[in-house]
This record gives C-alpha cells, sequence and structure tokens, in this order.
C-alpha cells in the first residue's frame, strides 16, 4: 500500500507539474507561428515574387500589339495658300485663292502589325498565362508545405518539452535517493552492490536529461528559426 501510495504521489506531481510548465502557454498560438514563419520564409518570398512576374507578363504579352501603333505628329509655320468660303461652299466661279500666313500641325495614327505577330499573340498569351498559374500553383504548395513543417516542429517541441520535464523529475528522484543511499551505506544499512546500483542508475538519469535538455533546446531552435521568432523560454 505504501508503493502504491508513492507512486500516486509521484504520479500526481508529474501531472500537476505538466500541468503549470505547459510551455503551450509560452508560445504563440499555432495559427500565429504558421503567419509568423510565412511572413519570414525566404523561398516562400522567391516563390511570391516568381507569381507576380509571371503575371506581369501575362499583361505584357496582352498589351504586346500596341507596340506596333505609331503616333506621328508635325508642325510647319508658314505662308499657305487657302480656299476661300465661296469655294468651300461650292462656288465654282471663285477661283481664285488666298494666301495666309498660318501655323499649322499634324497628327496621325499608323499601325504596322505583322502577320506573326497576329499568329503567335494568342499562343504567347497561353504560354504566359500558363506559367503564371504554375507560379500559383507552386505558391500554394510552398505555403502548404511551411504550414506542415510549422505544424510539426510546434508538435515536436511540446513533446521534447514534456520529455525533458520528466527527466528532470527523474534526476531529482534519483538525487534524494542518492544522498539517502550515501546515508545507508556509511551507516552499514545497504551493501556495497545495492549503493552501486543506485549510483549507476543515477547516473544514467543524468545522461538521459542531458540528452533531453539538447533535444529541448534544438526544438526551440528549429522553430524559432522557421518562424523568425526570439521565444522567451
Amino acid at each position: 500500500m505504501v508503493r502504491m501510495a508513492m507512486a500516486q504521489d509521484i504520479n500526481d506531481f508529474i501531472a500537476n507539474g505538466l500541468e503549470v510548465n505547459d510551455i503551450s502557454k509560452k508560445l504563440p498560438p499555432l495559427d500565429s507561428l504558421v503567419v509568423m514563419a510565412k511572413e519570414h520564409s525566404p523561398f516562400l518570398k522567391v516563390t511570391l515574387n516568381e507569381q507576380q512576374y509571371r503575371d506581369g507578363v501575362v499583361s505584357f504579352e496582352q498589351r504586346a500589339w500596341l507596340q506596333y501603333i505609331n503616333l506621328e505628329a508635325g508642325y510647319n509655320y508658314g505662308i499657305f495658300d487657302n480656299l476661300s468660303n465661296s469655294q468651300i461652299a461650292g462656288d465654282p466661279q471663285s477661283q481664285a485663292l488666298f494666301s495666309t500666313e498660318q501655323s499649322r500641325y499634324q497628327l496621325g495614327v499608323s499601325v504596322r502589325l505583322p502577320l506573326s505577330a497576329i499568329i503567335n499573340r494568342r499562343a504567347k498569351i497561353l504560354s504566359a498565362k500558363g506559367e503564371a498559374e504554375k507560379a500559383r500553383y507552386e505558391t500554394e504548395v510552398a505555403e502548404m508545405e511551411l504550414e506542415q513543417q510549422v505544424t510539426i516542429l510546434y508538435n515536436d517541441l511540446l513533446k521534447i518539452h514534456r520529455m525533458f520535464f520528466l527527466a528532470n523529475a527523474i534526476v531529482d528522484t534519483f538525487r534524494v535517493q542518492s544522498l539517502r543511499a550515501e546515508k545507508d551505506f556509511a551507516n552499514g544499512v545497504i551493501s556495497v552492490t545495492e549503493y552501486t546500483r543506485l549510483q549507476q542508475m543515477m547516473n544514467q538519469a543524468s545522461m538521459n536529461y542531458e540528452l533531453q535538455r539538447s533535444d529541448f533546446v534544438a526544438a526551440v531552435m528549429a522553430l524559432e528559426n522557421i518562424t523568425g521568432a526570439d521565444f522567451d523560454i
């Protein structure tokens, strides 16, 4: 009954400790971490820039025919012959022209559209739209992969932190037992074999604690690197 009570006490201690030291309460929510990662990701920025470039190519190909339109303007100043009002009205008896000093402007528009431009225009536009659509899909895939990676790193951090806490709790337990074992060994209560076994268990627990601590630090750094954040934990 005593052992069962001790085991229950230890389980309660671990459960309470995990609840108090829940690292998820010290981290931003998962959806916020995903947003931070998207804003920080250099690769995602590259795909977004590529998408914007491809959309620009589509617009360019759609307006490419404008390069074959020529706007011509001219300006002349001097003395010019002009029709009289009667001539303009259609009077056949008025034949004389009158001369005046004038400024004249000329404006014209011409279109020289090669046959190849007409034939290839639709194909170029379709090709540009296809590349733009491909760039959009690549961006969506990159975002999905990034969301998945952040989710995995986030859950790994929670799991590793629990293991780290448990390793620390086990070390504390064996540390108390080790101190008691030293007294019992000095008083002749336990044998050398039992004392050695307890010390080996303490050493093994300490090694496992250091491994879990290393994994925890690496997990924090991985989530910080992908989100560009600095977690105070």
